[in-house]
């Protein structure tokens, strides 16, 4: 009995899921054209193997050119599958203003762990081949993941299924 206590817990340590946060300095990140135009910056991000990234965070200070509003300034992840619009609702031009938030996220990575970051615009390009806006000094992302259960928590689990067949 007490032998299989004690393999609990190690499972059960071993496997406990806790979140982990990477911040990713943005600054003089720029954003050019519709999404996957080969002028806009895109951020290849290593995180880790088969994370599930479950918030991203943003505080970041944003400056547009020319008549590009902050509302069309995007960062798109993993494919553009999600999509943060730091400026939304600022139908404007601005110049280092900060906006901050957050969203949660349904992100998995595969197992090479590379989170990319695409910057660009949405609904309209307004200046054609030609920066749009940018992130000033001190902008950053903040993502909060919770990495795969460790090859620990996978033995100690296999411990306890060997612990049980040999009652």
């Amino acid at each position: 009995m007490k032998k299989t206590i004690a393999l609990v817990a190690i499972a059960a340590s071993a496997g406990l899921a806790h979140a982990d946060t990477l911040v990713i300095d943005v600054s003089g990140v720029e954003s050019w054209e519709f999404a996957g135009d080969a002028l806009n910056t895109i951020m290849n991000v290593f995180v880790a193997a088969n994370a599930s990234i479950t918030n991203i965070a943003w505080d970041v200070n944003m400056t547009t050119a020319g008549i590009s509003w902050a509302e069309e300034n995007t960062m798109g992840f993993f494919g553009n599958s999600e999509e943060v619009f730091a400026g939304f609702g600022v139908a404007a031009a601005v110049t280092n203003a900060n906006f901050a938030g957050s969203q949660a996220s349904a992100i998995v990575l595969g197992a090479d762990g590379m989170l990319d970051i695409e910057f660009y615009e949405t609904e309209w390009n307004d200046n054609t081949a030609a920066i749009d806006s940018f992130y000033e000094a001190g902008s950053t992302i903040t993502l909060t993941y919770t990495p795969a259960p460790s090859a620990l928590a996978v033995l100690g689990l296999g411990g306890l299924v060997a612990g049980r067949r040999r009652r």
